[in-house]
């Protein structure tokens, strides 16, 4: 077998044993773009009132970070914005409200968090090495959580691919997210509520 089969067979291999979490976050991704693309009513953002003066969520910059060109395919829904830049970005949605449900819940995510980067592409780094760390800024608090461990990745096109990050926030309060890419920065403040109990 020649060098060029082996990397095909090594490749596809690859591709076939991707997790089922990339599986089903590829076809959640798949039904955002489709929606948006059919131009459905956006949901609207979470009411702000709830957030205290003293956490200073992130807001829309003035002069808004325009990404690339590729990561413009579809229009963001209106009450999101990208932050960062071309080495590394996010989308963030107002009002910058998190809901937090304890680990006993059943909940194993607080959010799931997108990153983007000027020529990444996943396979050629399907573990991205991204980090990303979290604090709470309004109290003591455990630290933030990543309950699968590594950094995965998000397809798509063939062409276009996202870093992608499962966190759970151990509790509530005002918390500083930080993504980091060999050097590159980005963080966010959000508010993480706790939700409000379902009714029987």
């Amino acid at each position: 077998m020649t060098e060029s089969c082996r990397e095909i067979f090594s490749s596809l291999e690859r591709m076939f044993n991707m997790t089922a979490l990339r599986f089903a976050l590829m076809i959640a991704v798949a039904a955002l773009t489709a929606s948006g693309q059919q131009n459905s009513p956006q949901p609207s953002p979470p009411q702000k009132d709830s957030i205290p003066a003293s956490c200073p969520v992130t807001t829309r910059p003035v002069r808004p970070f325009i990404p690339p060109p590729e990561y413009r395919r579809t229009e963001l829904p209106e009450h999101a914005f990208f932050i960062g830049t071309s080495d590394l970005f996010t989308i963030l949605h107002e009002a910058m409200i998190w809901y937090w449900k304890p680990h006993s819940s059943g909940m194993i995510l607080t959010e799931k968090i997108f990153w983007y980067r000027q020529g990444y592409r996943w396979e050629q780094e399907p573990t991205p090495k991204i980090k990303v760390r979290g604090r709470r800024i309004d109290g003591p608090a455990p630290p933030l959580e990543l309950p699968y461990g590594r950094p995965t990745h998000a397809i798509f096109s063939p062409d276009f691919s996202a870093m992608l990050t499962g966190v759970y926030v151990p509790v509530p309060g005002c918390w500083e997210i930080t993504g980091d890419y060999e050097g590159n920065k980005v963080s966010f403040v959000v508010w993480v509520e706790a939700a409000k109990p379902e009714k029987p």
